[in-house]
This record gives C-alpha cells, sequence and structure tokens, in this order.
C-alpha cells in the first residue's frame, strides 16, 4: 500500500523512555519501514536533563522523527517539580469533585506533552499506555485525526501499586476513549476479550510482545541455572520471594539468576531476605541489558521462570514480554497458571505451569525437569520451535501492518492507494 497524493503524518507516543518501552519503538518503526512517503513521529518522555539512549529499532529510518517530552524532577528544578505535583494533585482533585478528567491527574510527567502532540499536527496518533491515551485522543480530536491505543495491560486492576482513585481515573480514560479509538491493540487474546467486554468496543487486536527471530544462540553456561528477570528487581507481585523460598528446598547446585535494574533502595531489601534465606552464594545478580541483547542474556540458563501471583486481573489477562524471550532462547519454562501465560504454555508446549503462588508445586515442577534432562531437553526445543515459527516480532508486525493499512483504508478513503 502506497500513500496517495502527498503525505500522510503518523504520531506514535508513549510515557516512558524510548528504549525501555517494548512496543511503541516497534510499532513506529514497522510503520516508517512499511510506508517510506510517511512522516513517522516518536514521542516519548524522559527526566529533564536526562542523556537519549539509543534505539535500534531507529537505525536507517529517515522518514522517522524522534521527540522526547522532558518531566520535572527533583534534579532537573525543584520549583517546576512541586509546580507539576500540585498540579496533578489538583486535577485528582477536581475528578473526584465533578468526574472530569485531564491528563494531569494520570501522571504530571505528561503535563505539557498534549501541547506536543497538538504540534506535530498528526492524521494518526497511536498511544501505547493509559498515561498517553487521553493526551492523543485530545489532540486527535482538534485536528479531526485517527486515534489508536495500544493497552500493554489491564490498566484499571494493576494491584497494589495502584489506589482505588487511580482505578477510577483509568476506567474513566477508558470509557470516553476507548469507544472513539480507530484500532485498539491488546497484548493477549484473553486481554483482548476483557477490553471488549468492559468497554462494548470491536475486539481489540491481540499483539504478542514476541522478539526478533535470533538465529544463533550463545553456549548454555554449566549447572542447572534458573532465570529470573523483571524491569525492577524485587519482591512484590510477580513472584520472585517464591523462587527464594522454593530455592531453600531444591538441591545445592541449582542456582538463581536475576537480572534488571535495582529498585529504589539499591536491593537492599532484596538482598536481605536473601541473607535470612542462607541463598547468598546461590542467586547471582546480572546487570540490566540492552532490549536487542534480551534473548541472548536469557539463552545462556536453563529454566525461564514466570512467577506472576493471581492477585489482579492484569496478571491473569496479560503475558509477560520475558516468557517469549525465553522461548526464543530456547529455555524450558515454568510459567504461574493463569489464563494469559497459559495460553501461550498450551501452544508451545514448552514447559510447566504451576499454581500460582505455591511454593509446594514451584518446588515440585522444578524438581521434575532437574531429575529428568530428557523432559528438560523435550521442553526446550518445543519452546524454541514455537518462537522460530509463531513467537516472533516479524510474524507479529506483518499482523500489525496489515490491519492497520486495513483500518486505515476504511478510515481514510483516498489517502492509501
Amino acid at each position: 500500500m502506497d500513500i496517495e497524493g502527498g503525505t500522510i503524518t503518523v504520531c506514535v507516543c508513549t510515557p516512558y523512555e524510548g528504549v525501555q518501552e517494548p512496543r511503541a519503538p516497534r510499532h513506529a518503526a514497522a510503520i516508517a519501514k512499511q510506508y517510506p512517503a510517511a512522516k513517522v513521529f516518536f514521542v516519548d518522555c524522559a527526566p529533564g536533563g536526562a542523556a537519549r539512549r539509543p534505539v535500534k529499532a531507529f537505525e536507517n529510518l529517515p522518514n522517522l522523527v524522534w521527540q522526547t517530552h522532558y518531566f520535572s524532577t527533583r534534579a532537573g528544578g525543584p520549583f517546576r517539580l512541586a509546580r507539576d505535583r500540585a498540579g496533578a494533585g489538583l486535577a485528582r482533585f477536581w475528578f473526584k469533585l465533578s468526574g472530569a478528567v485531564v491528563p494531569a491527574a494520570l501522571s504530571s510527567r505528561v503535563i505539557g506533552m498534549e501541547r506536543t502532540l497538538r504540534e506535530i499536527k498528526a492524521d494518526i496518533y497511536l498511544a501505547h499506555n493509559i498515561e498517553t491515551l487521553l493526551p492523543a485522543y485530545r489532540a486527535a480530536s482538534q485536528r479531526g485525526a485517527l486515534v489508536m491505543f495500544d493497552s500493554m495491560e489491564f490498566h484499571s486492576d494493576m494491584g497494589e501499586s495502584q489506589t482505588a482513585l487511580e482505578r477510577e481515573l483509568v476506567r474513566a480514560v477508558e470509557k470516553i476513549c476507548l469507544p472513539k479509538c480507530a484500532l485498539v491493540l491488546a497484548s493477549s487474546p484473553q486481554l483482548a476479550d476483557a477490553l471488549a467486554t468492559e468497554y462494548r468496543i470491536d475486539r481489540p487486536l491481540p499483539l504478542n510482545n514476541t522478539p526478533p527471530v535470533a538465529q544463533e544462540l550463545p553456549a548454555k553456561a554449566a549447572g542447572f541455572n534458573l532465570y529470573w528477570r523483571n524491569a525492577v528487581v524485587g519482591l512484590g507481585q510477580r513472584g520472585l520471594d517464591d523462587a527464594l523460598v522454593a530455592l531453600t528446598n531444591l538441591p545445592v547446585e541449582i542456582s538463581l539468576h536475576l537480572q534488571g535494574r535495582m529498585p529504589a533502595d539499591g536491593g537492599a531489601a532484596l538482598k536481605t531476605r536473601i541473607a535470612e534465606l542462607n541463598l547468598t552464594s546461590r542467586v547471582v545478580f546480572h546487570p540490566p541489558y540492552a532490549p536487542e541483547d534480551a534473548v541472548k542474556e536469557a539463552a545462556r540458563h536453563t529454566v525461564g521462570l514466570c512467577l506472576e501471583r493471581k492477585v489482579n486481573r492484569n496478571h491473569d489477562l496479560t503475558v509477560s514480554n520475558k516468557i517469549f524471550d525465553y522461548h526464543m532462547a530456547g529455555l524450558a519454562v515454568i510459567a504461574s497458571d493463569l489464563p494469559g501465560l497459559r495460553g501461550v504454555m498450551e501452544a508451545s508446549k514448552g514447559g510447566l505451569l504451576f499454581t500460582p503462588g505455591s511454593i509446594e508445586d514451584l518446588t515440585a515442577k522444578i524438581l521434575m525437569l532437574y531429575r529428568d534432562p530428557v523432559q528438560l531437553g523435550r521442553f526446550a526445543q518445543n519452546a524454541r520451535a514455537f518462537a522460530l515459527r509463531d513467537g516472533n516480532l516479524e510474524k507479529e508486525m506483518k499482523v500489525f501492518i496489515r490491519v492497520f493499512e486495513r483500518v486505515c483504508r476504511e478510515k481514510l478513503p483516498g489517502v492509501f492507494k
């Protein structure tokens, strides 16, 4: 499909830094590659004064323009930070009083972002994560442009990190915006079904958080190595403590490898917990990695762990991108028996499910693989085959572009040929 008569402008936006966002850069790059005559803007958010870190997906794309919205921080200026926090507080108070919602109510980091989006004057706005949905919707409405949204999470029930007021705000924004979206994306079929039911919209397009095909993998390290990674390595709803306690019941030659950023306390609470369990010599920390190295980092290990607890609807419905990295890396996988994760494991035959939060069942499943290397190898082969066949970025982006094109043909007649 080519653009007919001039150019079209697409704006892809996210409230996170481009290098930290798993989906928005991929969508921006896919559109820019598919439509060289289009002008694609990528707008991310970063702390004021932060140096921009490169995104590999943006290389050799002359029609992609990257703009960063810098939000206030204590280091960047306490006055602006206090002003923005006061603005967010006032916006939340106004919501409680009137039910009216403005972008600042969801996050102070997007204050001023709507102005940036308006100035781009896009024909299509594709927002990622809940904080940018309302600014993109308002910018699109002013221009009569299309708005699209990528719902990577079930944003209205994220668990312990979310207050009751924040859940109400999210529901209010989604109720306003989702029915007006030309296209909604979701990170799993289960999430797509839930959003369609919740907001009475057409079923969103499920797109998995899959990695690019990795043709070659590094050699595995010696030993039986469990691997768990997260954006932030810490105790909480992602189930890391369950793995630590399970490790105390496993043979001493089994080790646990953790990878990701340290939390605000530098990992003090986690390391204290590890010491309490007498596991200091068996738990290995690895520094964060560039997104394009995720599969290579995982491939050195033996079993990939997805340990989400059954504590909120988001964990029930979504699928973490690490499970697909594990598959591409050729790891056998042990995952919580939650609907989203179960769907992937049933499709791949790449490992075992365990009862979420059950240390006993988790221990038993790890022991099962430890004691049966033939089964372990079979799961690893199945995982890798699934990744090469279905669970890869190339296949997902073909689906995305096909549906994106269909929607644009229907909603922007005369623009594409």
